[in-house]
């Protein structure tokens, strides 16, 4: 699964990148369209989970299982991700992810005032990153949240959470703005020109869910694939290992390997060309990998998936429609 791949024109506009091997596969693979999705959502469903309409997807806690497991035993867990908001018009638009590059002292210091602030509220924020954030709330909150991906960049009042405990919950996060504003280390990086952390976006909410399938191997970085594979009792690689596994050795291994190659995903939602680019070339060359596997009889078919709306599956006999043509390039939307 590749999210972002079929990001904005705009991200190749001016560079020369070629994709003969990708260009190939999307030319002659099997095409299937769907209704919008939700990258996550895709990936959870692989290994049986769907999420209730009311809630969304627990990610919180099945990443917390592949990063800290001791901390997914009590409580209950959300996604709280630090957030810059930037008035644009009449709209307040927000942003995430790593365009904030927000350091180790600064992510401890921001919690340590957010957790004295907060305590009696029975609120508790960690970091396993710098960017890498989560909240704990000892019981259920009524709530329903979307996820920062579908957020990035867009106008914060469509996104808001819904549900009996929406009002508090929206209470506390307009404090938590608040007491971010003039915090030592907001002063500091608006002196340096750096955005500024504005609060805290949470999502993702829930307990650790019981997993019952799933692919025979996952290969990603992403942290809900480890904890999905981790929860599902199924093995799991990093993307680093990726590259000492040849195809013959996965072709003879598993007889499924999904992989979340997800180094797309974050480029496209903020329009870094240069970064989405050279995510590309590495996805070429691994699909190229794969592709020579398949000529070779070792791997009988190959899915492109993108998460959102598209998925392209290559079979052996698809190979051989020659006369298909297209490239990439004229696939972005």
């Amino acid at each position: 699964m590749c999210p972002g791949l079929f990001g904005p024109a705009e991200l190749i506009a001016g560079r020369d990148v070629r994709t003969p091997v990708l260009d190939r596969l999307l030319a002659r693979a099997d095409r299937l369209e769907t209704q919008p999705r939700d990258p996550l959502e895709v990936l959870a469903a692989a290994f049986t989970i769907q999420p209730p309409p009311d809630r969304g997807l627990p990610s919180a806690p099945l990443c917390l299982l592949a990063e800290a497991p001791e901390l997914t035993q009590d409580g209950y867990w959300f996604h709280a991700d630090p957030i810059h908001l930037r008035p644009d018009r009449d709209r307040l638009r927000l942003f995430a992810g790593p365009l904030l590059a927000l350091q180790p002292l600064e992510a401890a210091a921001l919690l340590d005032s957010f957790n004295a602030h907060f305590a009696e509220e029975g609120l508790s924020l960690i970091a396993l990153g710098p960017g890498a954030w989560y909240l704990r709330l000892d019981r259920s909150p009524d709530l329903n949240t979307h996820p920062l991906h579908a957020v990035s960049g867009q106008d914060l009042d469509r996104y808001l959470p819904t549900g009996a405990d929406a009002r508090p919950w929206n209470r506390w996060q307009n404090e938590a703005q608040m007491l971010f504003y003039d915090h030592p280390v907001n002063l500091e990086r608006e002196r340096q020109g750096r955005p500024t952390i504005s609060g805290v976006w949470t999502w993702g909410g829930g307990v650790l869910p019981q997993v019952s399938g799933g692919p025979d191997l996952t290969i990603a970085d992403h942290p809900l694939a480890a904890g999905l594979a981790q929860a599902a009792g199924r093995p799991w690689l990093g993307l680093g290992e990726l590259a000492q596994l040849l195809p013959d050795r996965l072709a003879s291994g598993p007889a499924e390997v999904l992989i979340f190659w997800d180094a797309l995903w974050w480029p496209a939602l903020t329009g870094d060309g240069e970064t989405w680019c050279a995510a590309l070339t590495g996805l070429e060359s691994l699909v190229a990998r794969l592709s020579a596997a398949q000529a070779a009889g070792r791997v009988r078919s190959l899915t492109l998936d993108d998460g959102y709306r598209w998925s392209f599956a290559l079979t052996s006999l698809g190979r051989r429609r020659f006369w298909r043509r297209g490239r990439l390039r004229e696939r972005l939307a």
